[in-house]
């Protein structure tokens, strides 16, 4: 049986160059990879830190691309739709305690130098992943849920979090179109929590939603 402490060291424990195989995550049911993955994000910044850098980065990328199919436990119908709407929010908890600290204050967008592995998989996360393309379902309303989250992240004090977070909304806003999705940014902007002149251009980008 796959113990959580190797369902980590499979997703997490590899080289950076070894393949990933997947057929001891897919012999798993739904419920215990939900549980795994969402222990995972509870205790982001506890359980990876025995992880170097490169190691979380590719791990995170593993858990969240939809390519993957990991990431899909968060939308399992036998899964009940508060323990899902939990595991979303603990997205934030990835943030704080993981992305906050261990991705260095530098930009992605703009190619700044000395940036973290981690720093990839924070500013790519809303590319990687479908959460926030999967809308409300009824049971469970991931599109407010990822908007609940990436507000979140954009009060974080690391340039990096607050980049990510921007990066997600203007993936989100569909092109400027979302009047919610303009109001958090536009409060955020207002509220010049940073002197930052390169992110507040970027913010205005994220808006009319002309962000890669």
């Amino acid at each position: 049986m796959l113990t959580y402490e190797k369902w980590l060291n499979c997703i997490f424990g590899r080289s950076i160059n070894q393949p990933f195989f997947t057929s001891k995550i897919d012999n798993l049911d739904a419920d215990t990879n939900f549980k795994f993955f969402y222990e995972t994000l509870v205790n982001s910044g506890s359980e990876l830190l025995r992880f170097s850098d490169k190691q979380v980065n590719n791990g995170l990328y593993l858990m969240f691309s939809s390519s993957q199919g990991i990431v899909f436990v968060l939308k399992e119908p036998s899964v009940p739709a508060q323990d899902r709407t939990a595991a979303i929010r603990a997205i934030k908890i990835l943030y704080t305690d993981c992305f906050e600290k261990r991705a260095r204050p530098v930009l992605s967008h703009l190619n700044e130098p000395r940036a973290s592995p981690i720093n990839s998989i924070c500013y790519m996360l809303w590319d990687v992943t479908s959460i926030n393309t999967w809308g409300n379902k009824g049971d469970c309303e991931y599109f407010d849920l990822c908007l609940e989250v990436l507000e979140f992240a954009l009060h974080l004090e690391n340039p990096a979090c607050i980049e990510s977070a921007l990066h997600g909304l203007g993936h989100m806003g569909s092109f400027g179109t979302n009047r919610r999705i303009y109001k958090i940014i536009d409060n955020w902007i207002k509220s010049s929590p940073t002197n930052y002149s390169q992110l507040l251009k970027y913010a205005v980008l994220a808006q009319r939603g002309y962000i890669l």
